[in-house]
């Protein structure tokens, strides 16, 4: 039986009758287990909101601290995702560049990193491209150049303009409409694998390098890496992204696609996005290692759109000269002496366009027929003995094709000249029997007269 006071006494409050026994008598242990819960509840929900609040905010100053257009996340509840670039189109296109990063040796602008990331929403797939650093394009204002010095020249004309200056030379080689750039450098990479507490690899076969980092004893001189399944801390995974001297510049982009998909893996693991510990260092280490075209509410909204695609299938590919590739090898001489660069096959970026456009569709890509070239692979040099014998071997192809092409030329002329001569005696020989016929035409018309 519930109390309730006749003389409309309210020093007695609601809490006190709801405490009540049924008998209308108090249970003090009750009374204080109940008091304690109270408490209890509004000091987590106030740690809440203010977790809440200042996690918000943190991001907020995050997200700021690295766009290139600033402004907050606070942008974003009076936008949607259709306001994302791209996402109307089906398709959203983020350029990934890869720069050394202040006080690294070999220029600290230099994009040595290039990949496309391309990400269709509605095929729940994502599609990873690689260009080349030795690709050899038109910069505007600046001539024909390797396409990694674009970011440099941007830079040169303000902050953030690298991004904007590559984000131009890209959509001119690939035909692709890029909606935003992200561009991290070395010590971005190495920390974050190393706040994830490491990133899981597996190589069917040892690695090793041992020439490209042996002059300044970087990565331990000699690096290598046992067959396997591996986990990486952040030297090793940089050490291991960076190497290209015992293979290749595109067995290197092969090798950070896989890097670049082990640092997903590992931050979408449950164990991580739950440690805000992890969380807060990654965040600071981003804040000081990364920059990107994405306003603060298109990071937040793009961040919502990758959450809704589930375990989406990945499409690796990266630009090459192999036998089917859409690039060949050259040399060319430079102020600074012979260097080595890519070109494309038909020398147009057709071919590029076209994979690019249909990279989702398998059977279009696997269809993409490369234009034919004369010019003999050249391997890619890594030190100077290599860059002379490169040179050589690309002379010597040169020469060799305009033999080729003269001869073919001298063919031709003569082939004409012949067709030329034939025609005039075959002319000649038939004004002979014209004007004999003619002659004696008349001889009969006068015998008859």
């Amino acid at each position: 039986m519930a109390y309730y006071p006749l003389n409309g006494d309210k020093s007695k409050d609601l809490d006190e009758i709801d405490e009540k026994s049924d008998i209308g008598e108090l249970d003090p242990k009750k009374k204080a287990k109940r008091k304690k819960l109270k408490k209890i509840i509004l000091v987590v929900g106030m740690v809440l909101i203010l977790l809440g609040g200042f996690l918000f905010y943190r991001a907020s100053s995050f997200f700021s601290k690295i766009s290139s257009k600033g402004g907050g996340l606070f942008d974003s509840l009076t936008k949607s995702e259709n306001d994302v670039a791209g996402v109307k189109e089906g398709r959203i296109n983020i350029l990934l560049l890869g720069e050394r990063g202040s006080n690294m040796p070999g220029g600290s602008l230099l994009a040595d990193t290039i990949m496309i990331a391309s990400i269709k929403p509605s095929d729940n797939k994502v599609a990873l491209i690689s260009i080349p650093r030795d690709l050899y394009v038109d910069i505007p204002g600046h001539g024909t150049r390797k396409i990694n010095g674009a970011t440099v020249f941007g830079e040169e004309a303000g902050k953030d303009k690298g991004m904007e200056l590559m984000q131009q030379v890209i959509q001119n080689v690939t035909g692709l409409q890029i909606h935003y750039v992200v561009t991290a450098n070395f010590q971005a990479l190495r920390e974050i694998v190393d706040t994830l507490g490491g990133i899981n690899v597996h190589l069917d076969k040892p690695f090793s390098e041992t020439s490209q980092f042996v002059e300044g004893n970087e990565c331990g001189g000699i690096f290598s890496l046992p067959a396997g399944d591996l986990t990486l801390n952040g030297d090793k995974a940089l050490c291991y992204s960076r190497a290209r001297y015992n293979t290749s510049d595109f067995d290197r982009a092969r090798r950070q696609q896989d890097v670049i998909m082990a640092i997903k893996a590992k931050a979408l693991s449950l164990g991580v996005l739950t440690d805000f510990n992890k969380l807060n260092d990654m965040l600071n280490i981003l804040g000081d290692n990364i920059r990107t075209t994405m306003a603060p509410w298109e990071m937040q909204k793009l961040f919502g759109i990758a959450q809704k695609m589930d375990n989406p299938g990945i499409i690796h590919k990266v630009i090459d000269n192999g036998t089917n590739g859409l690039l060949y090898s050259s040399m060319i001489d430079t102020s600074d002496g012979p260097a080595y660069i890519l070109r494309p096959k038909g020398d147009n970026y057709d071919k590029i366009k076209e994979l690019c456009a249909n990279i989702f569709d398998e059977n279009a890509v696997n269809n993409i027929i490369p234009p034919q070239t004369p010019y003999q692979p050249i391997e890619e040099p890594k030190t100077s003995a290599d860059l002379k014998k490169a040179k050589k071997a690309n002379d010597a192809n040169l020469n060799a094709n305009a033999n080729a092409n003269s001869s073919s030329s001298n063919k031709n002329t003569n082939a004409s000249t012949v067709n030329k001569n034939s025609n005039t005696n075959s002319s000649s020989s038939k004004n002979s029997n014209t004007n004999s016929n003619n002659k004696n035409t008349n001889t009969n018309s006068k015998k008859k007269n």
